[in-house]
C-alpha cells in the first residue's frame, strides 16, 4: 500500500502508460492515460457493472480486453470496513525515526491486531524547527482485503504498480484539476453504492474523513418502499435530472434527509475539533447519485455553501476514441480511477 500525495504528473524523461482501476462494490471503472512530458493524455475510459455471481478476476480481464487497454501497469485502491485512516499528532522527528517508532505505536490507534494489517503513512506537516509536533495520516488495511484485491487483479493478467485509498485518489484528482482549492477549505463527497465518504481538505491538506454506511443502494431501497415501486423504477427515478412528479420529489427529499443528518453530525464534529474553521467554502460531489439535481440543490441549502459537480478529466488531453461527449455520462464515476491514473509513483 502506498500513499502518494503527489498531485501533478511531473515531467518524465520517458513516456509511459498506466491504468487507474477503481474496483467498487457495484462498478468497475477504468481509464488508461499516457504520461508524456508534462502532459496527461486520456486514451481509454469505461465503466461496467459488477456481476455478483461471476468471478471478479474474470470480469476484470473481460473489462480490460473490451476497452482495449494497451498497458498492463495498473494502480488500484481500497475502501470499506477493512480500511482505517487516522489523523495523529506525533513529536517532531525524522522520517526514518518515525517509521521505526510507528511499528510499536500503531496498535494504540487501530481496531485491528497489528499482525493482521498492512500499514502506510503520510506526514502532512513535518513542522518547522520551532514546531514540536507533526501531523500524520496513518492508514491500515486488513491483509485479507489487500490480498484479495491483489489476487483478483493479478489473475486478470495485470501488474500492480501501487495500491491507494479511494478518497485520497479522489482528492488527488480534484487538486490536479482545481489547484485553487489549496487556498480554501473544501468538502469532498463521494456517493458510493453502499457507503458515502466525506472528506475535508484544508488548504491542500486532507484533515478529516469519514465513511458513512449509507449509500446509493440504501437510498434506492428507501425510495422503493416509500413509493411502492420496483427497485428498477426507484433507481430510474433517482437518475432523473428534474423531478416533475411531486410525490417523487417529496420521497427523494425524505430519503436525502437521512444523508444530510449524517453529514451534519460529521461536520459538527470536525468544526468542534477545528474552532478556527466555521464552514466549508465548497462541496465537490462525485459518485452515481451526484447527477441528481435535487441533491445538489438541497445540499446547498442544508450545508449553506456552494456545491459543485466536477470533471476529473478537465485538465487531461483527449485522444481518440475518447471524446468529451463520450465522457459526459462517465464523469460522476471517474474521480477515483483518474486519481489513480495520474500517479507518478
Amino acid at each position: 500500500m502506498s500513499l502518494n500525495r503527489k498531485k501533478s504528473p511531473g515531467i518524465s524523461s520517458k513516456p509511459f502508460r498506466q491504468i487507474g482501476l477503481n474496483i467498487g462494490r457495484s462498478n468497475l471503472v477504468g481509464c488508461e492515460v499516457l504520461h508524456r512530458g508534462g502532459s496527461i493524455i486520456l486514451e481509454r475510459c469505461a465503466r461496467t457493472e459488477i456481476q455478483p455471481n461471476e468471478q471478479l478476476s474474470v470480469q476484470i480481464k473481460q473489462f480490460c480486453e473490451a476497452i482495449g487497454f494497451h498497458s498492463k501497469r495498473v494502480n488500484i485502491s481500497l475502501k470499506g470496513q477493512g480500511i482505517v485512516m487516522r489523523f495523529l499528532d506525533f513529536p517532531r522527528m525524522s522520517e526514518k525515526d518515525f517509521r521505526s517508532s510507528i511499528q510499536y505505536e500503531a496498535e494504540k490507534y487501530l481496531p485491528f491486531n497489528i499482525s493482521e494489517v498492512v500499514m502506510d503513512h503520510y506526514i502532512l506537516n513535518a513542522g518547522s524547527e520551532q514546531d514540536k509536533t507533526m501531523r500524520v495520516i496513518l492508514v491500515a488495511a486488513k491483509k485479507t482485503e489487500v490480498e484479495k484485491a491483489i489476487s483478483s487483479v493479478k489473475a486478470a493478467g495485470l501488474e500492480i504498480n501501487a495500491i491507494d485509498i479511494d478518497i485520497l485518489c479522489c482528492v488527488n484528482a480534484l487538486e490536479f484539476n482545481h489547484s485553487e482549492i489549496k487556498e480554501h477549505v473544501v468538502g469532498v463527497l463521494d456517493l458510493g453504492a453502499q457507503d458515502t465518504t466525506l472528506c475535508v481538505v484544508n488548504h491542500g491538506l486532507v484533515v478529516f474523513t469519514r465513511d458513512i454506511a449509507f449509500g446509493g443502494s440504501d437510498m434506492v431501497e428507501m425510495l422503493r418502499r416509500a413509493l411502492g415501486v420496483t427497485i428498477e423504477e426507484a433507481a430510474q427515478i433517482f437518475q432523473e435530472e428534474t423531478l416533475q412528479n411531486p410525490a417523487h420529489e417529496k420521497a427523494i427529499h425524505d430519503v436525502l434527509e437521512r444523508l444530510f443528518q449524517e453529514l451534519r453530525l460529521s461536520l459538527n464534529y470536525y468544526f468542534s475539533q477545528h474552532e478556527q474553521v466555521t464552514k466549508l467554502d465548497t462541496f465537490f460531489l462525485s459518485g452515481g447519485l451526484s447527477q441528481l439535481k435535487s441533491l445538489l440543490v438541497l445540499l446547498e441549502q442544508r450545508m449553506e455553501t456552494t456545491v459543485e459537480r466536477w470533471d476529473a478529466t478537465e485538465k487531461m488531453e483527449l485522444t481518440q476514441p475518447v471524446s468529451r461527449e463520450i465522457l459526459k455520462p462517465l464523469l460522476p464515476y471517474l474521480p477515483v480511477c483518474a486519481g489513480l491514473a495520474i500517479r507518478t509513483k
